[in-house]
């Protein structure tokens, strides 16, 4: 009796250790993004009975990390018959069928998503992917109420859903609207440095150029270390040919990436048109390492060989 017991406790406290063995290396590589090697460990952690929904739902993800969306959607019913319904397994249902064909699955994905959303109004995932299903499909003004829904759901960073609702109506061309959401967007969080971006290009769109100029500027001021806005304003000299404003604003932006393919591209175009050839043939050879086509073509009609 006495042995039987020491057999049943010792074969009880190495399952046990298995199981944490299991669960500490499944959580490293799911950390690590090792989602392939993270599999084999969920795996097996649920052949052996485990009943935890993390290691569910993580199975899941890591399914699709990997690309097999159809077995993700397969484990997370699973995962809804065997524990709770969940906001979160809603969504990864609906992600992974989305992943797997967002367009033959529109009415699938949406009705997950709207269950991801009944199920916890405060799911800023099911809100940002359901959004852009909508707006794919140019469906702007579901998009919108949407956007609207979300900001009465006190979700953290409401700027990000002015700034959505802006870039609806810039899609449709109705720059005032759009305008006064992303001021709104600002007004809520000056550091949204994409919205400055977004109206630095109504500005261009309706060719005031003087004003586009000083929104990059002060998106410099709040993130100088981003390139798009020094490369943006050396754009509108170029355009205007001032080629020599236009040059100095792109070698601050190659101060920040000095490979940039588009940059070297207009820093070479400017260079030629004011026939200083070295310097041209110098960044359009970056360029075109970078695989840039139209580097290519301008080298070659510069008779350059590289």
């Amino acid at each position: 009796m006495f042995i039987t017991s020491c057999v049943v406790y010792y074969k009880y406290q190495n399952q046990k250790y298995t199981i944490d063995g299991f669960i500490h290396k499944a959580t490293h590589s799911f950390k690590s993004e090792d989602y392939f090697q993270a599999l084999r460990y969920y795996k097996k952690l649920i052949l052996m009975g485990v009943k935890n929904e993390k290691i569910y739902i993580n199975t899941a993800i890591s399914l699709i990390r990997l690309g097999y969306y159809q077995k993700a959607v397969e484990q997370l019913l699973k995962t809804e018959k065997e524990f709770s319904p969940s906001s979160e397994i809603y969504y990864l249902i609906a992600y992974s069928y989305y992943l797997k064909n967002n367009k033959k699955e529109f009415n699938l994905i949406t009705k997950y998503l709207e269950k991801s959303i009944d199920a916890d109004t405060r799911n800023r995932n099911s809100y940002i992917l359901l959004g852009k299903i909508y707006e794919d499909t140019n469906m702007y003004e579901n998009a919108r109420k949407l956007y609207r829904k979300a900001l009465f759901e006190d979700i953290d960073n409401i700027s990000e859903f002015y700034g959505l609702i802006a870039n609806t109506y810039f899609k449709e061309n109705r720059f005032d609207e759009a305008m006064t959401y992303y001021n709104r967007a600002l007004k809520s969080n000056k550091n949204y440095i994409s919205t400055y971006y977004n109206i630095a290009e109504i500005y261009k769109s309706k060719k005031e150029f003087d004003k586009a100029e000083d929104i990059y500027k002060k998106a410099i001021q709040i993130s100088p270390d981003y390139i798009t806005p020094y490369y943006q304003i050396g754009n509108l000299y170029f355009n205007k040919q001032e080629y020599d404003i236009a040059i100095d604003w792109y070698k601050k932006a190659l101060e920040i990436e000095p490979n940039e393919e588009f940059v070297n591209y207009y820093i070479g175009i400017a260079y030629k048109r004011q026939n200083k050839l070295k310097e041209a043939i110098e960044h359009l050879k970056l360029a075109a390492y970078c695989g840039n086509d139209d580097a290519v073509k301008e080298l070659r009609e510069l008779l350059v060989t590289f």
